[in-house]
């Protein structure tokens, strides 16, 4: 239909019909639902700590960073699974800005507790 020529009524144009879309990424999961589409959830602070732990045991940082990368290349294939995603509890597989932040909150407590155990013991 051409409706440039001023032929046809406007409200007969054949829009696209509306559908839900999948609601935009949050900064902060503030409730489960948000899990795994926000960039920060609860598990963030999980993900620190396991890097802190890593770091004041001296895991050398190449093999604790090789196995947080690991975990998370296995979580974003587990997540995509029916087993995947009833084993996380979740219904969609997480974000990648998520996966990331993961890594770098490991990161970030693996090198404070490098850095707690090159403090003097006195």
């Amino acid at each position: 239909r051409d409706l440039s020529s001023g032929r046809g009524r406007a409200n007969s144009v054949d829009a696209p019909v509306a559908t839900p879309t999948t609601p935009a990424m949050k900064l902060v999961a503030t409730k489960k639902g948000e899990q795994n589409r926000a960039i920060v959830d609860p598990w963030t602070v999980v993900h620190f700590a396991t890097g802190l732990a890593a770091g004041l045991v001296d895991m050398p940082r190449g093999w604790a960073l090789s196995a947080a990368a690991a975990y998370e290349l296995v979580e974003q294939y587990a997540e995509r699974q029916d087993w995947g995603q009833d084993l996380f509890e979740t219904s969609r597989a997480e974000c990648i800005p998520n996966a990331v932040v993961d890594l770098a909150v490991f990161a970030a407590g693996h090198y404070l507790g490098e850095l707690w155990n090159s403090t003097p013991r006195r």
